[in-house]
């Protein structure tokens, strides 16, 4: 039984920098008010269909980019089938007109529901690997993709293709009316529909990321390991964020149907493949903006390419710019003057090749292939990235609404000791081999509930081994791990013994990087949320009022470990020592039963090894079970009621800390034999 319990904890405002953040949430409205007014008037202002077209383009180009987005951006992972998931949509739409003459509506739920679904095939094989074998079996998918399309001539006419007639938004003959705003106004009829698709795209995009699955997207980017030992199944929210984006790229697949009115195998190669990639990498991850950016730059390229004056014209006014760029940088001998030299001189470059070419369109994937390298190698996080770098004001706030919070509810769950005077956790002969070495030989542990138990020994002696068996990141080849005598840990998966009340820090820190301290505390508390995918989409008052609760509760836990002013700072901006307290709390919000800490200490100055081991007793006062790895012998003694040593894989000793301490075998252990010692 678990009940809430703990020293109270002063409700208090975090002290982030508000100017900032309100300046940013202003700047994210007026930019949103801008586009929706440029949408609107674009038509009006520019009555050329061509430009109407083109735009057309761009915004559908940017609902695919916007779901890539949530792939690459926010779980890191490299896809290349999007081009092929994209070539679905569009058939999907396309086919069910050629054999049912169903118009834009169905093609456009089809386009979203197959996609989706192919996504989900797709992801379920292909997101058990990861890196260059990812890209490798999505890429591949978009090459099947192609080749069926065109192979499966009964169903989508093979290489001729399908042609649709103009796209009926809304047919008034059904209801014997003519449209309201006359034949010029239903021209626009499909415009308007593509835009609202696009603001309908942000919104949703918008909610997810700012949701329980956004910050699990972002987590499983940064340290798969950790989102997984705090009750985060990665495999699980890899899955969910493809089949997003692939719903995403069937909806602007459909629509690119409708609007193009024909659909051919050779529209969705690999070529497309490479300008999405792009545009997700000129324009900026993580953000609304850069696909918006990266789909005007995609869209528009081709046809700069296609005049091969505009390129010279353009290429004469970048050299001219880095010429420019790269004298004042000298003659003000600015740090940055040597690592801006090459991309200045390939800049200067581009120029002269330019004017000794007849026709760049040939050579048009090598160009876009010299962007992505450019753009990767030099500016990282892209246009929008660069912007926000330089320009505070564009920063988001990275935790949206509920900057200023109070600490509300009690920082920890008191715990009553499981099991009652059984061991809480039982090791039962664990061995754990690695080929011909056995890291852990037959160990048998019995942790006491309510107990900080130190597990100590030297290098090599198997302690962070026993960390992974216990944490399900190890299967131990053989023995078994039994958790309040009922529950067998070994087997089962990190993510679910996480949630069986089994928390852990690592020797390594391993914080969510660029999540903010809070950000990273509300992963702890992502068991807590009951909410559904839909709910985060359609912003549900559950969903409201589940992540503010959990917001009070995380800044009550941060305020616990003394992080409370700290909280809109990101992890990898804190110092070391803070983030090795935001790592403790993290672990404490899964309200764990059973902490695991992983030399704590490890390389902390005096004070903040003693505020350490003050938090660590009041978590032991709150009836949570403690095991302590710790070469610090002072802390190991000043804190464990029991301690194990182990060495060579094999438990030596058990028993309290001072009779630990006085041990021959552990001395020898940590010290040498005597017997080898006097030998030499």
């Amino acid at each position: 039984m678990a009940q809430s319990a703990s020293a109270p904890v002063l409700a208090r405002e975090t002290a982030p920098p508000a100017n900032g953040a309100g300046l940013g949430r202003i700047t994210g409205l007026i930019g949103a008010a801008l586009l929706v007014l440029f949408l609107a008037a674009f038509p009006h202002v520019v009555t050329s269909q061509y430009y109407i077209h083109l735009l057309t383009v761009i915004a559908i180009y940017a609902i695919l980019i916007l779901g890539l987005d949530i792939v690459v951006g926010y779980t890191g992972q490299v896809s290349l089938g999007h081009a092929g998931l994209f070539g679905v949509g569009a058939y999907s739409a396309a086919v069910l007109f050629l054999k049912f003459k169903l118009g834009i509506w169905a093609g456009l739920l089809a386009g979203i529901g197959v996609t989706a679904a192919f996504g989900l095939l797709l992801a379920i094989p292909a997101l058990r690997v990861s890196g260059p074998y990812l890209a490798m079996v999505t890429l591949a998918f978009g090459t099947i993709v192609q080749i069926f399309i065109n192979e499966m001539t009964e169903l989508t006419n093979g290489p001729l293709g399908i042609t649709l007639p103009p796209a009926r938004v809304l047919d008034f003959s059904l209801v014997g009316m003519q449209a309201p705003w006359g034949a010029a106004g239903r021209k626009l009829e499909f415009y308007y529909l593509v835009c609202l698709s696009l603001i309908a795209t942000i919104v949703v995009v918008n909610r997810v990321v700012r949701s329980p699955f956004g910050r699990a997207f972002e987590a499983l980017r940064d340290s798969p390991i950790a989102c997984d030992c705090m009750g985060v199944s990665v495999y699980r929210y890899k899955v969910y964020a493809f089949v997003i984006s692939a719903a995403l790229a069937g909806l602007a697949g459909a629509l690119f149907a409708w609007s193009e009115r024909y659909v051919a195998p050779n529209s969705y190669g690999f070529e497309l493949t490479v300008l999405f990639l792009l545009a997700v990498t000129m324009g900026g991850r993580k953000s609304r903006s850069g696909p918006l950016i990266g789909a005007a730059i995609i869209v528009m390229m081709p046809n700069i390419l296609a005049d091969i004056e505009l390129v010279r014209i353009m290429a004469g006014g970048i050299a001219a710019l880095a010429v420019v760029i790269l004298a004042v940088a000298f003659l003000r001998a600015r740090e940055n003057r040597f690592a801006i030299l090459l991309p200045a001189l390939l800049c200067i470059a581009f120029f002269p090749a330019t004017l000794a070419l007849q026709s760049v369109t040939d050579y048009r994937l090598t160009v876009f292939g010299l962007m992505i390298l450019f753009v990767v190698y030099y500016l990282p996080e892209g246009i929008v990235g660069y912007l926000r770098e330089k320009l505070p004001v564009l920063r988001p706030s990275h935790t949206g609404a509920g900057r200023d919070l109070a600490a509300s509810g009690e920082a920890l769950i008191r715990q009553d000791g499981r099991g009652g005077a059984d061991p809480l956790l039982k090791v039962e002969g664990v061995v754990m081999q690695f080929g011909g070495l056995k890291a852990l030989a037959g160990v048998d542990l019995g942790i006491r509930p309510g107990t900080i138990h130190g597990l100590i020994g030297p290098n090599g002696s198997g302690k962070s081994t026993m960390m992974n068996v216990l944490t399900g990141i190890y299967r131990p080849t053989e023995g078994a791990v039994v958790l309040a005598g009922e529950s067998r840990l070994d087997g089962r998966t990190p993510s679910e013994i996480a949630l069986s009340g089994v928390a852990r820090t690592f020797q390594n820190v391993q914080l969510f990087r660029e999540m903010t301290a809070l950000e990273n505390v509300l992963v702890g508390l992502h068991h807590s949320f009951q909410g559904t995918l839909f709910d985060a989409i359609l912003g549900t008052p559950r969903r409201r009022r589940e992540e503010r609760t959990a917001r009070e509760r995380a800044m009550a836990i941060l305020d616990f470990v003394g992080l409370g002013s700290l909280a809109q700072v990101e992890a990898r901006n804190l110092p070391y020592g803070k983030q090795r307290l935001l790592e403790i709390g993290r672990a404490l919000a899964l309200d764990p039963v059973l902490l695991l800490l992983d030399e704590p200490a490890a390389g902390l100055t005096a004070p903040d090894i003693a505020e350490l081991t003050a938090i660590i007793r009041k978590i032991r006062d709150a009836g949570i079970t403690v095991i302590l790895i710790e070469h610090h012998m002072d802390v190991v003694m000043g804190l464990c009621d029991r301690v194990s040593v182990l060495d060579f894989g094999h438990k030596i000793a058990e028993g309290g800390a001072r009779e630990i301490q006085a041990d021959p075998k552990v001395i020898e252990a940590y010290l040498g034999s005597p017997v080898a010692d006097a030998a030499e």
